[in-house]
């Protein structure tokens, strides 16, 4: 966080610098919760176990060969899980993306550590006579950045849980548990990503922080 201001009421500027460690970071994390989101999307339409049983029995009869529907039901269920699988694969790589992004943390220029520029934040706000408002934005904004974060931990770590459970009965219950949360935290960082996403797109046709999507692939100033 770069606080720079010409005199006591001047208002900060927040333009960051980005190494190219977290840059690659940010954009392969984009890449890859975009995948899992379309694997998602693609299991629950496309490849829908319960939408493709009359598919597979229909184009089985133009072969001559007729199924029962539970037959058809197994032949569809392969292809809902082979797109699972891929979900699962993209899990573990999403997986190792936060491991990565909690290490490279403790190896970030001092002035790039997130905690630090939060610190830095909150005593500008304790200076009298100082405008607040931007600083309150930067703030919100990296609050929001933790909460993702969080949203991260809880996203791989109860994916992770339901596939090393699956076989296990005695945490049946458990898994059902972790099933809601993976589903409800889907939603929240499809939420997340939206809201950033608008963010970015007022911050680049407003005046005070142009550039920041340059920023996140060329570093900073």
């Amino acid at each position: 966080m770069a606080i720079e201001s010409k005199g006591t009421n001047a208002e900060p500027s927040f333009r960051e610098r980005h190494s190219l460690t977290i840059r690659i970071w940010h954009w392969t994390t984009f890449v890859t919760i975009f995948g899992s989101l379309i694997t998602v999307l693609l299991a629950k339409t496309l490849f829908n176990t319960r939408v493709n049983i009359s598919l597979v029995q229909e184009n089985l009869q133009k072969s001559s060969v007729t199924v029962s529907a539970a037959q058809a039901r197994s032949v569809a269920h392969e292809f809902n899980d082979l797109v699972w699988n891929w979900h699962t694969y993209i899990g573990y790589v999403l997986t190792g993306l936060f491991v990565f992004r909690i290490l490279i943390e403790f190896f970030q220029p001092k002035e790039q550590k997130l905690i630090r520029a939060i610190k830095k934040a909150l005593k500008y706000l304790k200076m009298p006579g100082a405008e607040k408002k931007e600083t309150k934005h930067y703030l919100l904004v990296k609050a929001l950045y933790l909460f993702f974060y969080f949203s991260l931990l809880v996203q791989t770590s109860t994916g992770l849980f339901m596939v090393y459970s699956d076989d296990v009965d005695s945490l049946k219950n458990a898994r059902s548990i972790a099933s809601d949360f993976h589903s409800v935290f889907m939603w929240v960082i499809i939420t997340y990503i939206v809201a950033h996403l608008g963010g970015v797109v007022l911050a680049e046709i407003g005046k005070k922080n142009k550039g920041i999507v340059s920023d996140m692939i060329n570093g900073g100033e």
